[in-house]
Protein backbone atom coordinates (compact mmCIF):
# COMPACT_ATOMS: atom_id res chain seq x y z
CA UNK A 1 0.00 0.00 0.00
CA UNK A 2 1.00 3.42 -0.74
CA UNK A 3 2.62 5.45 2.10
CA UNK A 4 0.00 8.56 3.07
CA UNK A 5 1.75 11.66 2.46
CA UNK A 6 0.69 14.75 3.85
CA UNK A 7 0.06 17.60 1.25
CA UNK A 8 -1.77 20.67 1.11
CA UNK A 9 0.87 22.44 3.34
CA UNK A 10 1.58 26.15 2.91
CA UNK A 11 4.70 27.48 1.38
CA UNK A 12 7.64 27.67 3.35
CA UNK A 13 7.39 24.14 4.98
CA UNK A 14 8.69 20.31 4.01
CA UNK A 15 8.70 16.74 4.93
CA UNK A 16 10.36 14.40 6.00
CA UNK A 17 11.37 11.87 8.39
CA UNK A 18 12.28 12.18 12.35
CA UNK A 19 15.81 10.73 12.98
CA UNK A 20 18.10 10.04 15.97
CA UNK A 21 19.82 13.30 16.11
CA UNK A 22 16.39 15.25 15.87
CA UNK A 23 15.37 14.06 19.18
CA UNK A 24 16.20 16.85 21.54
CA UNK A 25 14.37 19.10 19.13
CA UNK A 26 11.50 17.20 18.83
CA UNK A 27 11.56 17.22 23.22
CA UNK A 28 11.66 20.80 22.97
CA UNK A 29 8.85 21.49 20.29
CA UNK A 30 6.49 18.90 22.32
CA UNK A 31 7.23 21.09 25.56
CA UNK A 32 7.01 24.64 23.48
CA UNK A 33 3.42 23.13 22.18
CA UNK A 34 2.63 22.06 25.49
CA UNK A 35 3.27 24.92 27.69
CA UNK A 36 0.97 27.46 25.06
CA UNK A 37 -1.77 24.56 25.61
CA UNK A 38 -1.83 24.35 29.12
CA UNK A 39 1.56 26.48 30.90
CA UNK A 40 2.94 22.92 31.59
CA UNK A 41 4.67 20.22 30.30
CA UNK A 42 6.20 16.71 31.01
CA UNK A 43 8.62 16.25 28.00
CA UNK A 44 11.72 14.64 28.27
CA UNK A 45 14.28 13.55 26.31
CA UNK A 46 13.98 10.04 28.54
CA UNK A 47 9.94 9.82 27.09
CA UNK A 48 10.61 10.01 23.36
CA UNK A 49 13.77 7.86 23.58
CA UNK A 50 10.67 5.70 25.26
CA UNK A 51 8.55 6.08 22.67
CA UNK A 52 10.95 5.75 19.36
CA UNK A 53 11.87 2.64 21.13
CA UNK A 54 8.61 0.99 21.36
CA UNK A 55 8.92 -2.58 19.30
CA UNK A 56 6.78 -1.97 16.14
CA UNK A 57 7.57 1.74 15.90
CA UNK A 58 9.60 2.93 13.14
CA UNK A 59 10.29 6.69 12.25
CA UNK A 60 10.27 6.00 8.86
CA UNK A 61 6.48 4.69 8.28
CA UNK A 62 5.03 6.13 11.65
CA UNK A 63 5.97 9.56 12.65
CA UNK A 64 7.02 12.89 10.42
CA UNK A 65 8.20 16.39 11.01
CA UNK A 66 7.33 19.28 9.40
CA UNK A 67 10.57 21.52 8.48
CA UNK A 68 10.20 25.56 8.76
CA UNK A 69 12.19 27.73 6.49
CA UNK A 70 15.06 28.22 8.96
CA UNK A 71 15.76 24.67 8.60
CA UNK A 72 14.05 24.16 12.43
CA UNK A 73 11.09 21.53 12.94
CA UNK A 74 7.70 23.57 12.97
CA UNK A 75 5.51 20.49 13.66
CA UNK A 76 6.18 16.71 14.54
CA UNK A 77 3.09 14.14 14.06
CA UNK A 78 2.49 10.59 14.82
CA UNK A 79 0.36 7.59 14.61
CA UNK A 80 0.71 3.98 16.29
CA UNK A 81 -1.77 1.30 16.61
CA UNK A 82 -1.89 -1.58 19.36
CA UNK A 83 -1.10 -4.89 18.91
CA UNK A 84 -3.87 -5.81 17.63
CA UNK A 85 -4.47 -3.32 15.65
CA UNK A 86 -8.03 -2.38 17.11
CA UNK A 87 -6.42 0.90 19.15
CA UNK A 88 -4.97 3.56 17.31
CA UNK A 89 -3.45 6.52 18.35
CA UNK A 90 -2.25 9.74 17.21
CA UNK A 91 -0.96 13.06 17.66
CA UNK A 92 0.42 16.24 15.75
CA UNK A 93 2.03 19.25 17.61
CA UNK A 94 2.76 22.73 16.34
CA UNK A 95 5.34 24.74 17.21
CA UNK A 96 3.74 28.08 18.72
CA UNK A 97 5.97 29.92 16.70
CA UNK A 98 4.21 28.49 13.46
CA UNK A 99 0.21 27.29 14.67
CA UNK A 100 -3.18 27.99 13.02
CA UNK A 101 -0.93 28.86 9.73
CA UNK A 102 -2.31 26.27 7.43
CA UNK A 103 -0.41 23.08 9.31
CA UNK A 104 -2.75 21.34 11.16
CA UNK A 105 -5.72 20.25 9.18
CA UNK A 106 -2.64 18.34 6.74
CA UNK A 107 -1.18 16.65 9.18
CA UNK A 108 -4.72 15.49 11.07
CA UNK A 109 -5.45 13.94 7.10
CA UNK A 110 -2.25 12.45 7.38
CA UNK A 111 -2.68 11.21 10.94
CA UNK A 112 -6.26 9.65 10.49
CA UNK A 113 -5.12 8.51 6.40
CA UNK A 114 -2.27 6.86 8.51
CA UNK A 115 -4.43 5.47 10.61
CA UNK A 116 -6.81 3.82 8.21
CA UNK A 117 -3.91 3.11 5.83
CA UNK A 118 -2.85 0.35 6.31
CA UNK A 119 -3.02 -0.08 9.86
CA UNK A 120 -7.31 -0.59 10.36
CA UNK A 121 -6.96 -2.79 7.26
CA UNK A 122 -5.32 -5.09 8.98
CA UNK A 123 -8.18 -5.36 11.67
CA UNK A 124 -10.79 -7.18 9.68
CA UNK A 125 -13.56 -8.21 11.35
CA UNK A 126 -13.05 -5.73 14.26
CA UNK A 127 -14.09 -2.69 15.94
CA UNK A 128 -11.53 0.04 14.98
CA UNK A 129 -11.05 3.35 16.47
CA UNK A 130 -8.94 5.94 16.13
CA UNK A 131 -7.68 8.59 19.37
CA UNK A 132 -6.52 11.73 19.47
CA UNK A 133 -5.81 14.20 22.59
CA UNK A 134 -5.54 17.74 23.03
CA UNK A 135 -5.32 19.85 26.08
CA UNK A 136 -8.93 21.52 27.30
CA UNK A 137 -9.50 24.71 25.43
CA UNK A 138 -6.92 24.00 22.68
CA UNK A 139 -8.52 24.83 19.33
CA UNK A 140 -7.44 21.09 18.02
CA UNK A 141 -10.60 20.22 19.31
CA UNK A 142 -12.95 22.04 16.87
CA UNK A 143 -10.82 20.66 14.40
CA UNK A 144 -11.50 17.03 15.54
CA UNK A 145 -15.00 17.69 15.93
CA UNK A 146 -15.08 19.06 12.46
CA UNK A 147 -13.65 15.53 11.13
CA UNK A 148 -15.74 13.77 12.47
CA UNK A 149 -14.19 12.50 16.04
CA UNK A 150 -16.50 12.75 18.90
CA UNK A 151 -15.20 13.68 22.27
CA UNK A 152 -14.90 10.54 24.60
CA UNK A 153 -13.42 11.10 27.40
CA UNK A 154 -11.55 13.31 29.55
CA UNK A 155 -8.49 12.94 31.84
CA UNK A 156 -6.79 14.93 34.10
CA UNK A 157 -2.96 15.62 35.17
CA UNK A 158 -2.57 15.31 39.03
CA UNK A 159 0.12 16.87 41.42
CA UNK A 160 1.46 16.43 44.79
CA UNK A 161 4.49 18.30 46.52
CA UNK A 162 6.32 15.95 48.37
CA UNK A 163 6.61 17.57 51.28
CA UNK A 164 3.46 16.77 52.22
CA UNK A 165 3.70 13.13 52.67
CA UNK A 166 3.06 11.56 56.54
CA UNK A 167 6.71 11.20 57.33
CA UNK A 168 5.37 7.82 58.56
CA UNK A 169 4.19 6.43 55.15
CA UNK A 170 6.37 3.63 54.39
CA UNK A 171 4.99 2.40 58.11
CA UNK A 172 1.63 1.88 56.48
CA UNK A 173 1.19 -2.01 57.04
CA UNK A 174 -0.01 -4.10 54.40
CA UNK A 175 -3.22 -5.96 54.34
CA UNK A 176 -3.21 -9.24 56.21
CA UNK A 177 -1.54 -12.14 54.82
CA UNK A 178 -0.11 -9.33 51.77
CA UNK A 179 3.76 -8.51 50.94
CA UNK A 180 5.20 -5.23 49.47
CA UNK A 181 8.44 -5.63 48.24
CA UNK A 182 10.72 -3.52 45.85
CA UNK A 183 10.98 -4.95 42.08
CA UNK A 184 13.59 -7.19 41.15
CA UNK A 185 14.87 -6.68 37.68
CA UNK A 186 15.80 -10.74 35.71
CA UNK A 187 13.17 -12.09 38.03
CA UNK A 188 9.60 -10.26 38.31
CA UNK A 189 9.20 -8.59 34.77
CA UNK A 190 7.02 -11.69 33.62
CA UNK A 191 4.71 -11.20 36.80
CA UNK A 192 4.84 -7.28 36.68
CA UNK A 193 3.21 -7.16 33.26
CA UNK A 194 0.80 -10.01 33.91
CA UNK A 195 -0.28 -7.68 36.84
CA UNK A 196 -0.97 -4.83 35.11
CA UNK A 197 -2.39 -6.48 31.68
CA UNK A 198 -5.05 -8.26 34.24
CA UNK A 199 -5.49 -4.96 36.44
CA UNK A 200 -5.79 -2.81 33.00
CA UNK A 201 -8.20 -5.44 31.40
CA UNK A 202 -11.32 -2.95 31.80
CA UNK A 203 -10.21 0.12 31.11
CA UNK A 204 -11.27 2.58 28.64
CA UNK A 205 -9.74 1.14 25.21
CA UNK A 206 -7.25 -1.23 27.10
CA UNK A 207 -5.56 -3.15 24.21
CA UNK A 208 -3.88 -6.35 25.43
CA UNK A 209 0.10 -6.24 24.78
CA UNK A 210 2.52 -8.76 24.56
CA UNK A 211 5.26 -9.38 27.03
CA UNK A 212 7.76 -8.38 23.92
CA UNK A 213 6.27 -5.75 23.37
CA UNK A 214 5.76 -4.13 26.83
CA UNK A 215 9.00 -4.55 28.30
CA UNK A 216 10.86 -1.81 26.06
CA UNK A 217 8.38 0.15 26.41
CA UNK A 218 8.53 0.52 30.12
CA UNK A 219 12.07 -1.32 31.05
CA UNK A 220 14.46 0.15 28.73
CA UNK A 221 18.10 0.28 28.79
CA UNK A 222 18.81 2.38 31.69
CA UNK A 223 15.66 2.28 33.32
CA UNK A 224 16.05 2.82 37.25
CA UNK A 225 13.44 -0.12 38.96
CA UNK A 226 14.15 1.04 42.70
CA UNK A 227 11.20 3.07 41.92
CA UNK A 228 9.04 0.27 41.44
CA UNK A 229 7.11 -1.91 44.11
CA UNK A 230 5.00 -4.85 44.06
CA UNK A 231 2.60 -6.23 46.10
CA UNK A 232 2.29 -10.04 47.09
CA UNK A 233 -0.11 -12.52 47.87
CA UNK A 234 2.22 -16.01 48.66
CA UNK A 235 4.09 -16.43 45.32
CA UNK A 236 1.29 -14.11 43.15
CA UNK A 237 1.79 -10.64 42.26
CA UNK A 238 -1.49 -8.55 42.92
CA UNK A 239 -0.16 -4.94 42.39
CA UNK A 240 2.62 -3.11 41.72
CA UNK A 241 3.35 0.56 41.27
CA UNK A 242 5.59 2.04 38.24
CA UNK A 243 7.37 5.15 38.94
CA UNK A 244 10.17 6.93 36.79
CA UNK A 245 12.32 9.64 37.86
CA UNK A 246 11.96 12.52 35.35
CA UNK A 247 13.69 16.07 35.20
CA UNK A 248 10.40 18.06 36.17
CA UNK A 249 9.43 15.38 38.88
CA UNK A 250 8.66 11.95 39.80
CA UNK A 251 5.97 10.36 37.32
CA UNK A 252 4.02 7.37 38.36
CA UNK A 253 2.98 5.53 35.17
CA UNK A 254 1.44 2.82 36.65
CA UNK A 255 -0.58 1.73 39.31
CA UNK A 256 -2.15 -1.52 39.07
CA UNK A 257 -3.97 -3.83 41.60
CA UNK A 258 -5.77 -6.88 40.57
CA UNK A 259 -9.43 -6.87 40.86
CA UNK A 260 -10.28 -9.39 43.49
CA UNK A 261 -7.82 -7.55 45.80
CA UNK A 262 -8.62 -4.26 45.34
CA UNK A 263 -10.86 -1.78 48.52
CA UNK A 264 -8.51 -3.25 50.83
CA UNK A 265 -6.25 -0.06 50.77
CA UNK A 266 -3.44 -1.97 49.02
CA UNK A 267 -3.28 0.69 45.93
CA UNK A 268 -2.70 3.83 48.41
CA UNK A 269 -0.05 1.80 50.46
CA UNK A 270 1.66 0.82 46.66
CA UNK A 271 1.27 4.69 45.99
CA UNK A 272 2.32 6.48 49.04
CA UNK A 273 5.55 3.46 48.86
CA UNK A 274 6.51 4.73 45.69
CA UNK A 275 5.74 8.69 46.49
CA UNK A 276 8.23 8.30 49.61
CA UNK A 277 11.02 6.64 47.76
CA UNK A 278 10.46 9.14 45.46
CA UNK A 279 10.67 12.07 48.14
CA UNK A 280 13.56 9.94 49.91
CA UNK A 281 15.50 10.72 46.58
CA UNK A 282 14.88 14.41 46.66
CA UNK A 283 12.27 15.11 44.28
CA UNK A 284 9.72 18.06 45.11
CA UNK A 285 6.72 17.07 43.30
CA UNK A 286 4.64 13.70 42.12
CA UNK A 287 2.59 14.00 38.50
CA UNK A 288 0.60 11.05 37.16
CA UNK A 289 -2.35 11.23 34.62
CA UNK A 290 -6.12 9.23 35.64
CA UNK A 291 -9.07 8.86 33.58
CA UNK A 292 -11.75 11.20 35.23
CA UNK A 293 -14.18 8.51 34.63
CA UNK A 294 -11.86 5.51 35.97
CA UNK A 295 -14.16 2.65 38.64
CA UNK A 296 -11.31 1.31 40.17
CA UNK A 297 -11.17 3.29 42.76
CA UNK A 298 -8.21 5.72 41.67
CA UNK A 299 -9.24 9.20 42.09
CA UNK A 300 -10.32 8.34 45.08
CA UNK A 301 -6.83 7.63 46.33
CA UNK A 302 -5.17 10.38 44.29
CA UNK A 303 -7.50 12.99 46.02
CA UNK A 304 -7.38 11.17 49.43
CA UNK A 305 -3.38 12.18 49.24
CA UNK A 306 -4.31 15.86 48.78
CA UNK A 307 -3.09 15.44 44.66
CA UNK A 308 -4.73 18.20 42.56
CA UNK A 309 -5.41 19.29 39.03
CA UNK A 310 -2.90 20.90 36.81
CA UNK A 311 -4.18 20.36 33.80
CA UNK A 312 -7.21 18.40 31.37
CA UNK A 313 -6.78 16.68 28.69
CA UNK A 314 -9.90 15.82 26.44
CA UNK A 315 -9.58 12.37 24.07
CA UNK A 316 -11.33 12.46 21.23
CA UNK A 317 -12.31 8.99 19.20
CA UNK A 318 -12.89 8.10 15.62
CA UNK A 319 -14.65 4.95 14.38
CA UNK A 320 -12.53 3.71 11.33
CA UNK A 321 -14.18 0.29 10.95
CA UNK A 322 -16.36 -1.70 12.38
CA UNK A 323 -16.81 -5.24 11.04
CA UNK A 324 -18.52 -6.95 14.02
Amino acid sequence: MTDPVPDGLPAGYALRRPRGDDLDEVVALIAAADLAASGETCASRDDLLAEWGQARFELERHAWLVMAADGRPAAYAWVFDSADHTCIDGQFLVHPAHQWRGLEAPLLEWVERSATVPMAAAAAGRRVSLGLWCDRGDRRGELYREAGFAHVRTFRRLRLALDGLPDDALTYAPPPGLEVRRFTRGRDERAMWATCQDAFAEHFRFASQPLEEWLPAFLGEGVDTDLWFAAWDGDQMVGAVICYLEPYGGYVDQLAVRRPWRRRGLGTLLLLTALSSLRERGCPEAVLGVDSDNQSGAVGIYEHLGMRTSAIHDFYEKVLRDDR
